[in-house]
């Protein structure tokens, strides 16, 4: 990978944390009934602990070097592009998965909703700036 490509993956992945920050704010209440807590509960769990956070931006750039990765694969060249294909992967892969696994976990709508609601905005905003960013030439 080339350093441009480097940069468009940590520029993605920070985008996609900090609109993390916000979807999140947005819906907390909605999310914390989802996931059957309440926001004392969930400080007192974790504390000051940058953890979560450190894990959150950790998986957010797998994602984006993921991404970086299959596009220079199969030829993703262009912001539109990024975006389908980011929007494709969101839900294919992700919104599937959460499908599936919040079936067996008796999980509801609302919470499905919503955090597949973040990760398609993430992954498709995501998948424009990697597509976008300008690539070495191959």
């Amino acid at each position: 990978m080339s350093i441009r490509e480097h940069l468009a993956a940590w520029v993605a992945a920070v985008v996609f944390f900090v609109i993390g920050a916000v979807w999140y704010g947005q819906f907390q209440t909605a999310w914390l009934a989802g996931i059957g807590k309440t926001l004392e509960g969930l400080t007192a769990e974790q504390g000051s602990s940058p953890l979560p956070y450190a894990i959150g931006f950790g998986a957010i750039l797998v994602m984006c070097y993921s991404l970086s990765w299959l596009f220079g694969r199969m030829g993703v060249r262009g912001i539109g592009s990024g975006m389908l294909a980011g929007a494709s992967i969101a839900l294919g892969f992700l919104a599937a998965m959460l499908a599936l696994n919040y079936g067996f976990e008796s999980r509801g709508l609302g919470l499905w909703l919503i955090n597949t609601g973040y990760a398609l905005v993430g992954l498709t905003l995501a998948g424009g700036i990697i597509g976008g960013w300008k690539r070495a030439p191959a």
